[in-house]
This record gives C-alpha cells, sequence and structure tokens, in this order.
C-alpha cells in the first residue's frame, strides 16, 4: 500500500512540474502597456475625470520625438471606466506593476481624492508603493506633460527626486499606501508633496517643494519649503538637509548639515488639559561659513548652535501654529501620540479631535550640536 503511494506521488508531481516552469497569468510584453506614472485632472466644466498615462514605449514610441515613453488622455466618470476605454484606444491592456507616480491637479485634490485612489488602491495589479503628488500648477496633465522637453520618462525621474529627498527635506515622501492609511487613521491628517514647473534660462524642470494639507480627503491649504522642513521636524521625519544660521548680526553666515535628527513627543495632563512637550535634538556638521572673521567669542560653536537651536524652535512653533489656526489639521500626528500615551483621555476626546487639536499647547525646546567641522575647523581668512 505504501509503495503505491509513493508511485502516485511519483506520478502527480511529473504532471505538475511543467505547470511550475512559467507564471499562471503570464503575457507577452508585447501585448501589453506598461503605465510608468499618471496625472488626474477634471475635464473643462463637465465634471468628469481626465485621465493621462505616461506609458514606456518599447517599440520607439508613435512619435519619433519622444523616445522611450508616450502619452495618452481620456477622460470619463470613474478611473475604471477610463482605464477599460483606454484598451480600444491602445490594442493592449494596461499593465501597472510598473507605475511610480500619480499626480492630482489641485482642483481634483480640493474636490476629494477618495473617488480617484478608490480604484487604484482595491485593483490588484496596481502597487501601493507608488508616489502621490499634488500640482502646484494649473494641470497635473502639464507637469507630466513635460516629459515632451526632457525626453525622458517622467515618472521614473520623480521616483527617483523622493528617494533622493531626504537630502533637501523640502517635501515630505508620500506613498499611496501611506495617504489611505492616514485618511483612515483618527489624530494624524494627511499630506503630499507639491510639484511645479521650474524654469530658468529658458529650460523647465520639474520641482519638488511644498507640501498640500488635507481635512479627510480634500485639500485645505498648503506649506511651503521651508515651513514643510519645519513640519518634519515636528514629525520626527527629518533624516538630512540643511540648517541655515544666522551671525551675531542676523546675517545668513553658516550652512549646518544635518545628519542626525530625533523628536519625541511627550503629552501630558496639566489642570485637566492635554499639553504637549517636543524634544529636538539633531546632529549636524559645520559644512560652509560665509564669513573671513573667523571663530571668535561671539561666533564660536556653542554660539552657532545656540541660535541654530532657537531659529530652528521659533520655525517648528511657527508651522504648528498656522497648522492649528489655518487649516485645524493635525498633519503631526499629535492625536496618534495622545492615543499612546494618555488612552483613557483618548477615548473622551477622539470625536471632537479637531476642535481639541486647535486649542492644544505645545512647548518646542531644541537642541542643534554640531559634532564635525568638515574638513577644517577654522574659516578662511583672507590676507593683508
Amino acid at each position: 500500500m505504501r509503495g503505491f503511494r509513493k508511485l502516485m506521488f511519483v506520478l502527480i508531481s511529473a504532471l505538475l512540474l511543467p505547470g511550475l516552469s512559467g507564471c499562471w497569468n503570464y503575457a507577452e510584453v508585447d501585448d501589453m502597456s506598461i503605465v510608468a506614472g499618471v496625472a488626474i485632472d477634471k475635464d473643462g466644466d463637465e465634471g468628469k475625470i481626465q485621465l493621462t498615462t505616461e506609458m514606456v514605449d518599447n517599440k520607439g514610441g508613435l512619435d519619433q520625438n519622444q523616445a522611450g515613453f508616450k502619452m495618452l488622455s481620456l477622460s470619463g466618470d470613474t478611473m475604471f471606466e477610463i482605464v477599460r476605454d483606454m484598451i480600444s484606444l491602445t490594442g493592449k491592456k494596461l499593465f501597472w506593476s510598473h507605475a511610480k507616480a500619480i499626480i492630482f491637479s489641485e482642483e481634483i485634490a480640493r474636490d476629494g481624492l477618495t473617488k480617484v485612489i478608490d480604484w487604484y488602491s482595491r485593483d490588484t495589479e496596481t502597487r501601493s508603493d507608488v508616489f502621490i503628488f499634488v500640482s502646484d500648477e494649473k494641470t497635473a496633465r502639464e507637469v507630466l506633460n513635460l516629459n515632451s522637453t526632457t525626453e525622458a520618462i517622467m515618472s521614473f525621474e520623480l521616483a527617483q527626486m523622493m528617494r533622493d529627498e531626504q537630502f533637501t527635506n523640502k517635501a515630505p515622501v508620500v506613498e499611496i499606501w501611506d495617504f489611505i492609511d492616514k485618511l483612515e487613521t483618527s489624530g494624524n491628517n494627511a499630506i503630499a508633496p507639491l510639484i511645479s514647473l521650474h524654469e530658468k534660462n529658458g529650460q523647465k524642470n520639474e520641482r519638488v517643494d511644498g507640501t498640500a494639507v488635507f481635512v479627510k480627503d480634500k485639500m485645505v491649504g498648503k506649506l511651503d519649503g521651508e515651513e514643510t522642513q519645519s513640519m518634519l521636524f515636528a514629525k520626527d521625519k527629518i533624516r538630512g538637509g540643511v540648517l541655515e544660521v544666522n551671525n551675531a548680526h542676523e546675517v545668513p553666515s553658516y550652512s549646518l548639515e544635518i545628519l542626525e535628527s530625533r523628536t519625541k513627543v511627550k503629552p501630558k495632563l496639566v489642570d485637566g488639559r492635554i499639553r504637549l512637550q517636543l524634544n529636538i535634538v539633531t546632529h549636524t556638521g559645520l559644512d560652509e561659513v560665509m564669513t573671513s572673521n573667523g571663530f571668535s567669542e561671539e561666533e564660536s560653536i556653542k554660539a552657532i548652535e545656540q541660535r541654530a537651536g532657537e531659529a530652528l524652535e521659533q520655525k517648528v512653533l511657527s508651522v504648528i501654529h498656522k497648522v492649528q489656526e489655518k487649516y485645524q489639521a493635525d498633519i503631526f500626528g499629535f492625536g496618534e501620540a495622545v492615543h499612546r500615551s494618555l488612552p483613557k483621555t483618548w477615548s473622551g476626546i477622539k470625536k471632537k479631535w479637531p476642535e481639541e487639536f486647535t486649542r492644544l499647547e505645545v512647548d518646542v525646546h531644541t537642541k542643534v550640536i554640531i559634532q564635525s567641522t568638515a574638513k577644517t575647523s577654522r574659516a578662511i581668512k583672507l590676507g593683508d
């Protein structure tokens, strides 16, 4: 009996082996249109959705002046309708696994993003790690269409920019799964990076700088690049970047490279009210000295550290107050911190957290440490 079972096992395995040599949903590359990224706008006064796709062109492109990609726009009432209708224009099914970027127009973002991201998050062929952006131009399409002048696949460039954003920290890095998670989480509002076109000497380039602020799924306002950096300090999301520091006469004179930064949030109850304390410790390197006076008692390393800390404290407080008063959106995750530290208190204020957030008292304490001065510890001194 045991011998018969072994024989059957061998026969069944032999029959299954040919099926294991390929992928069950394998499809020829020539039968697919590979999507690199998309832009989503409103189509005129009709209120329809306009979807613009940037597709990798592995056959030289429909237009020989646009090597490596092709663009296609179509409008409809729903995302799923548009995606399916595009098959009739391309003759191929759209392949989404290589998509890197989704750009929303501000009009779409202010109207609410749920209706345009639900399909993307639900479909089994899309990826959850695609980067999202809100266009600071009139439309999202014109940003994606910059590839017509750069002759590069714009969506892939944007993905690389976000991977390198740690060196500037002037915009948040947000993937679609993270955005949706914030929509579904109490005590932490969603944000997205702003993208625009920067023109100089007749040359246009994409620029990611600033933050779109959301209440639920609707965009309610913006932060510029400097405010965004301060916001990221409050969120403990700083991984690099530069701190500019004035001298004793309020003249920009020093550049500190951020090597490491940690922010700890401590909620506590004071006289029955929640009070938050932010402790920020930032390790830096002195990478630029724009003065020939050298270091004196007035311009010692300790004095530079102190001015850098004071300036950072004011900037972080300023952006917190702005968001509290102007947008009433807890983009810092303070509500989650209260939930973790004061669960009983949180259960009583959870439903009215937006109102509680606007009245929240926040203390910020900063410490900037210059732990290196690059290759030299002195300033350049001019000869007589």
